[in-house]
């Protein structure tokens, strides 16, 4: 029977995985080319948006909408999400930028937009749900079959598949976001063959760049300049900085130990280069990219500073988490009801929230449970019986997300309503009908008292609601049980020894 649901398991995680694409399957980019107005205006006359805080951070409001399909599934890990937040703002911080989560997740089920196939169903998306006031991100498993876009007047979508720990394609698309454009505007789409010369111009589609859901308007186009290798008109070409060198590769490529293209490119005038992969604004792979230039900074942080202002915050109320939780309960392969457990772990500084992630997997590669809370506890719901459970927990905030998760403890599930017995000996417990605050008396039989090494009592829906671990040496116990605010029902003593556990019902009744 395990063998089976195991294989079920398995099946069904990877059909999950089957459905989204693979990041080699998706164009790395599918945000509309074009320069802004702002950024045409900016260029023309950078030394008029200097400002004197240029060394100030600047604090970005995100909104996240996590999709799904109709009946919920697929959704966007929350750990990967954060593996994807803190990736983010390490991109950024070089340029003083730092990102948080303005208000909670939004949770969208609708498989249409979650496997959306074109960017019109994108702008339908965003302009359906984005939040005033900050960066929208979507986080889907298919993106009009890109690993990215962003639209100027929307938001940006991300997909799953190239939101991970070590992608810079979220920074690449909020660079979009924030008036960047490509290194190698003009070239989009075009393949370029060194050995033909290159021409001084290039038109482009920028058909999506404008806030339309009219496709039958024309696709309108522009013109680039080409970029020359002397900086003679860097100005005026391509993504109009000076910084980023001539960049011809539309398309994903890889790079030498210094960050270049393998492939030799040659300038209208015949100059020799090869393009430079450490900047997030090219197609280079994710390998070589590392950084944004100094004046895609001041054109991005001056963007913050004017056209999007409305997205900043003052400095962050919450600070950064250095501390790890301690998993308090069930530890240790701790027997527990199989109908439901309650996961209980200690408070960590700046931490306001939690993730939590439980598996019959040590290496967490099937999660039961994988969900977000404020607290330090979890009610489990009800779990396989006679099975060894992991769990672990990873703290954050919305400020911070750096954070790791804790080494896993274990558990083991129990069907305790059946009273696993220690031994031939009764256990009673008096009165079985208990008034709010009333003393319980348990009567342990013979020789075992010796021997019991927790008490438990969990409400009717598996909630664990007082434990004790210190008991005297006596064959009558007397327990305070906590029960004045608690509401009248069937609680149960579960009682955990050497050999065994029994299970015991006890009335409370008002």
């Amino acid at each position: 029977m395990r063998l089976t649901t195991l294989l079920v398991l398995l099946f069904i995680c990877c059909s999950a995985f089957a459905q989204e694409p693979a990041k080699s399957e998706l164009a790395r980019c599918g945000t509309p080319p074009g320069i802004s107005p702002w950024l045409r205006d900016y260029s023309s006359r950078p030394q008029d948006f200097a400002v004197d805080r240029s060394s100030d951070t600047l604090y970005v409001g995100l909104q996240v909408h996590l999709l799904a399909k109709d009946n919920g599934v697929g959704r966007f890990a929350p750990a990967r999400l954060l593996d994807a937040f803190c990736r983010l703002n390490a991109d950024f911080a070089p340029a003083r930028v730092w990102f948080y989560f303005k208000n909670d997740w939004n949770e969208i089920d609708s498989t249409a937009w979650y496997q959306h196939p074109d960017i019109v169903q994108g702008i339908e998306m965003m302009l359906a749900n984005n939040v005033p006031g900050a960066l929208n991100t979507y986080f889907a498993a298919n993106v009009a079959g890109n690993c990215g876009y962003n639209l100027p007047y929307a938001g940006v979508a991300m997909a799953h598949n190239c939101s991970g720990p070590n992608d810079h394609v979220w920074a690449h698309e909020v660079g979009h976001a924030l008036s960047l454009q490509h290194t190698f505007l003009g070239w989009d789409g075009k393949v370029y063959n060194a050995q033909n010369p290159t021409p001084d111009t290039l038109t482009y589609d920028y058909t999506y760049f404008h806030d339309t859901l009219d496709t039958q308007i024309p696709a309108p186009l522009d013109t680039a300049l080409v970029e020359y290798v002397d900086g003679s008109n860097c100005t005026v070409a391509a993504d109009l900085f000076c910084d980023t060198k001539p960049d011809y590769l539309s398309y994903g490529w890889d790079c030498d130990g210094q960050g270049y293209s393998l492939v030799q490119q040659k300038d209208p005038a015949g100059a020799v280069f090869y393009s430079d992969g450490t900047l997030f604004m090219s197609y280079a792979n994710d390998a070589c990219q590392n950084r944004f230039s100094d004046e895609q900074i001041a054109a991005l942080r001056a963007n913050l500073l004017t056209e999007k202002s409305g997205w900043l915050a003052a400095g962050p109320p919450q600070g950064d988490i250095i501390e790890t939780p301690e998993l308090l309960s069930p530890t240790d392969g701790q027997l527990v009801p199989a109908d439901g457990t309650v996961l209980e772990w200690s408070a960590v500084p700046n931490a306001t929230k939690y993730i939590v992630q439980v598996s019959r997997f040590s290496n967490f590669f099937v999660k039961e449970i994988e969900t977000v809370t404020t607290g330090t506890s979890l009610a489990t719901g009800p779990m396989i019986n006679n099975l060894t459970y992991y769990w672990r927990v990873r703290p954050f905030n919305d400020w911070f997300a750096c954070t790791n998760l804790t080494p896993s403890a274990s558990f083991k599930t129990a069907d305790l309503s059946s009273a696993i017995q220690p031994g031939t000996e009764e256990w009673r417990c008096y009165p079985t009908l208990l008034a709010p605050g009333q003393p319980l008396f348990l009567e342990i039989p013979g020789h075992r008292f010796n021997q019991l090494t927790r008490c438990t009592v969990y409400d009717a829906a598996g909630r664990a609601m007082w434990v004790n671990e210190d008991f005297p040496d006596a064959a009558t116990i007397q327990i305070d049980l906590p029960s004045v605010s608690w509401p009248a029902g069937i609680y149960r003593i579960v009682l955990v020894q050497e050999k065994g556990v029994n299970s015991l019902p006890v009335l409370l009744i008002r």
